[in-house]
């Protein structure tokens, strides 16, 4: 039996405590052996819930001194690229939260530097490693969707997505971000891991409330076209009153439909920070003689069965996506497989913000290309 990955945990602060499960419960496979914040009080909080001893509030410190072989990144989105770089040149693995960093350049920097070291990089999108997911995406690769050719998907908010008001965290695009950067990259990467690449984007993004700093939008609207030919529309927004469904995405193929519906459960321990509820699908009737005439027919077309995707569990060891998430990263260490939101992977998600700011700016379609 190969021996737990041991990680170092940097940020303290809200996410950070949802990484703490796997560490509790999988001390096999991964343990956490560190954590360091700037705020002591905050470390040591945090340590003696997690039953680790050492506690650093230097980031070089517990690089060089502390006994780990990776880090789990958990600040500020602005903080992603400095420190992904400084422990990469400690020769440490990265798992960083996302979204990857606040410039592509930033975003460029942490593959260079994670590559020449030869440590794995994987950027954590949690809704990845749902089981809901992986069954969508096991139906789409499987063909059971027939060729996708939409997608849709939107957030809308209330209260500055942090709270009536918002908080530093979601106001400010330096910290992290807007509504793009700080929900709406969830989407995109779900949707890029669904059907693939987006090559072109169009856009329109905008700051409505006066607490909104540094550029962060609290509206958007998007076009976005897929390598596959596949079309798409993302809407965002923190300036609605909170809606019965709140977050949620479509995709439909020439085959039938997915889509998801709103969480049943604001919180549990399964789904500690829920972003949706039972994904439904339908199938097209496959009779090719239905009639839109005829109104039965027409019903057939016009309501069809939505049933809960089917789900296998030994896709996903546990039902809680941070723990699948990271049980992976370290089997990605230990075996050096590539994860599958490596930099590489997740910059092209990255870059799909990146064009949306473009085009918003611009009032032009941006290629992806270009970027």
């Amino acid at each position: 039996m190969s021996t737990p990955l041991k990680v170092g945990l940097l940020g303290c602060g809200g996410i950070s405590r949802v990484h703490m499960t796997p560490y509790l419960t999988h001390p096999d496979r991964v343990r956490l052996t560190a954590v360091c914040d700037m705020v002591e009080p905050l470390a040591r909080d945090y340590a003696k819930d997690a039953g680790v001893d050492a506690v650093y509030t230097d980031l070089d410190d517990m690089l060089y001194n502390a006994d780990i072989e990776a880090i789990d990144i958990c600040t500020n989105h602005a903080a992603h690229a400095p420190i992904t770089i400084a422990a990469a040149r400690a020769g440490k693995h990265v798992l960083v939260e996302k979204a990857m960093a606040n410039t592509l350049q930033a975003c460029r920097d942490m593959i260079e530097e994670t590559d020449k070291a030869g440590v794995t990089l994987m950027i954590a999108h949690h809704l990845r490693h749902s089981r809901e997911a992986t069954a969508v995406k096991r139906f789409i690769d499987e063909g059971s969707l027939g060729e996708i050719q939409a997608v849709r998907t939107h957030v809308t908010m209330g209260g500055g997505g942090g709270g009536r008001g918002g908080t530093r965290w979601s106001s400010d695009f330096n910290m992290g971000g807007g509504v793009l950067m700080l929900n709406s990259i969830h989407h995109i990467d779900l949707l890029r891991y669904y059907i693939g690449n987006v090559t072109r984007v169009m856009a329109i993004r905008k700051t409505a409330q006066p607490h909104m700093i540094n550029g962060a939008e609290d509206l958007c609207a998007a076009t976005l076209e897929f390598e596959s030919g596949a079309i798409g529309g993302l809407f965002a927004s923190w300036t609605t009153n909170e809606t019965p469904e709140r977050a949620a995405y479509l995709i439909f193929g020439t085959k039938g439909t997915v889509h998801s519906t709103s969480p049943e459960n604001p919180r549990s321990s399964e789904s500690p920070i829920p972003h949706f509820g039972t994904i439904k699908y339908a199938l097209k009737d496959p009779d090719e003689n239905l009639d839109f005439r005829n109104d039965a027919d027409l019903q057939k077309l016009r309501h069809p069965q939505f049933d809960p995707i089917p789900t296998i569990e030994a896709d996903q060891p546990t039902a809680n996506f941070f723990v699948n998430e990271i049980l992976y990263f370290a089997d990605c260490c230990k075996t050096g497989k590539e994860p599958t939101s490596s930099g590489h992977d997740n910059i092209e998600s990255m870059k799909v913000l990146f064009a949306i700011y473009e085009s918003s700016r611009s009032g032009r379609a941006v290629d992806l290309a270009d970027l």
